[in-house]
C-alpha cells in the first residue's frame, strides 16, 4: 500500500507539472495575441486622429514633468479655461485612450498630444512639433516608486524597485535615443529642474519654437495654472485614470520638487546610478545642456 501511494504522489506530481506547463504556455499565447491586438488597435486610433502641421508632442519618460507642460501648453494656445474634466480632454494621451478603447476626439488646432511612447514608434516624416522634457533620473525613479506604492503595491520596498530600475536601462535607453534623435525630428529640449526654477524663461523658449501667438496675459495664466498649489489642489483633473469607476488616486501631483533622489538613494545607489549614467548618457546629455 505504502508503494502504490508513493507512486500516486508522483503520479500525481507529474500530472500537475504537465498542467502548469501547459496552463504557462496557453498564458503565452493569449499574452502575444493581445499584444499584437493592442499593437493594431493603437495604429487604428492613429490613423483616424491623424497628423497636423501644428500638432505639439509632449514626450517625456514617465513622472517627468509631462502633466506640468500639458497645461503650460494649452494656456499659451486656448483661452485658459480650465473647467474640462480631466487634462486628457483637452490634451489627449492617443496611446491610453487606444488602449482603454475610447474613439479619436475631434480638437482644435494646435492640438497639445501627450506620449511616453520610445523613439523609435515616430516616424522621420512625422508632422508637427515635439517637446522632449527631461528629469533628472534619480528624481523620476524615486517619483516612479512612490506612484507603484501610492496605487498598486503597498509593500513595494524602494530598494528593490530601484534595482530593477537600473536593472532594466529603460530610463536610459528612453532619453539617450530621444536625444540623439538620429532621424533630424525637430525637437526642442527642456529640463524639468529648470521648469522648476524659472518657468518663464522656458515658456518663452516653448513659444518661439512653437510658433504661437499668445498675449502676456496668457503666459501669466500658464504660470499660474501650472503652479504646483493649483495642480495639487485640482487634482482629479491630472492625475492617472483608474479603470475603476469612481476612484481617483489623489498621489498624481505628489510634490512638485527636484532633488529627492539624492536624498532618498543611498551613497552606493548614487554611484552605481552615477556609473550606468556616464556609461549610456552623460556625452549625449551634455552635448544639448
Amino acid at each position: 500500500m505504502k508503494k502504490e501511494t508513493k507512486y500516486e504522489d508522483v503520479g500525481y506530481a507529474f500530472i500537475l507539472k504537465i498542467l502548469r506547463g501547459i496552463i504557462i504556455f496557453f498564458s503565452k499565447i493569449v499574452g502575444y495575441f493581445k499584444k499584437w491586438e493592442e499593437k493594431i488597435r493603437f495604429q487604428k486610433f492613429k490613423l483616424a486622429f491623424g497628423e497636423r502641421d501644428d500638432d505639439i508632442y509632449i514626450s517625456t519618460y514617465p513622472k517627468s514633468g509631462t502633466t506640468l507642460t500639458q497645461v503650460i501648453l494649452y494656456c499659451l494656445t486656448t483661452d485658459s479655461n480650465m473647467k474640462f474634466n480631466h487634462i486628457y480632454d483637452v490634451s489627449p494621451w492617443i496611446r491610453n485612450a487606444s488602449f482603454l478603447r475610447k474613439q479619436p476626439v475631434d480638437l482644435p488646432s494646435p492640438r497639445i498630444i501627450k506620449t511616453h511612447d520610445e523613439y523609435k514608434d515616430f516616424n522621420k516624416n512625422l508632422k508637427g512639433k515635439i517637446i522632449y522634457v527631461y528629469r533628472d533620473g534619480m528624481d523620476v525613479a524615486v517619483s516612479q516608486f512612490n506612484q507603484q506604492k501610492n496605487y498598486n503595491a503597498p509593500n513595494l520596498e524602494f530598494d528593490s524597485f530601484l534595482r530593477n530600475f537600473l536593472k532594466s536601462k529603460k530610463w536610459f535607453k528612453h532619453v539617450e535615443l530621444w536625444m540623439k534623435n538620429k532621424k533630424h525630428l525637430p525637437i526642442l529640449y527642456i529640463r524639468y529642474e529648470d521648469l522648476l526654477r524659472d518657468k518663464r524663461k522656458e515658456i518663452n523658449k516653448i513659444i518661439e519654437f512653437c510658433g504661437i501667438k499668445c498675449s502676456e496675459a496668457a503666459i501669466k495664466k500658464a504660470i499660474k495654472y501650472s503652479d504646483f498649489k493649483y495642480m495639487k489642489a485640482n487634482e482629479t483633473k491630472f492625475g492617472d485614470q483608474p479603470t475603476e469607476k469612481n476612484k481617483i488616486f489623489n498621489q498624481f501631483i505628489r510634490k512638485g520638487k527636484s532633488g529627492e533622489g539624492k536624498q532618498k538613494f543611498s551613497d552606493s545607489q548614487v554611484k552605481e546610478f552615477t556609473q550606468l549614467y556616464n556609461e549610456n548618457l552623460k556625452e549625449t546629455f551634455d552635448k544639448i545642456f
